[in-house]
């Protein structure tokens, strides 16, 4: 009975490495999940300052829809490209 005794208390301690490994991995791979996110994000400055010359393209422009509507894509986009990488 001891040799199961061992062999499992063995088994138990594999698989409790296992799993605190797997945890690590889940926590870097949230932090970094998370830092890509604010590096996508950026400088509040700078997207207000897209953000202005977007409106004020979309004011200016005689068909402020379609240029709206290519910019939210054209964005979308950069956004869905850069998460990826």
């Amino acid at each position: 009975m001891n040799i199961f005794l061992k062999a499992n208390m063995r088994d138990i301690a594999e698989k409790e490495h296992a799993y605190f490994s797997q945890k690590h991995h889940a926590d870097v791979a949230v932090t970094q999940a998370k830092r890509q996110c604010k590096l996508l994000m950026g400088k509040p400055e700078t997207l207000l300052g897209i953000a202005a010359f977007g409106g004020y393209k979309g004011a200016v422009d005689a068909k402020p829809k379609a240029k709206r509507n290519q910019a939210m894509m054209a964005l979308g986009r950069t956004a869905l490209l850069s998460l990826f990488q």
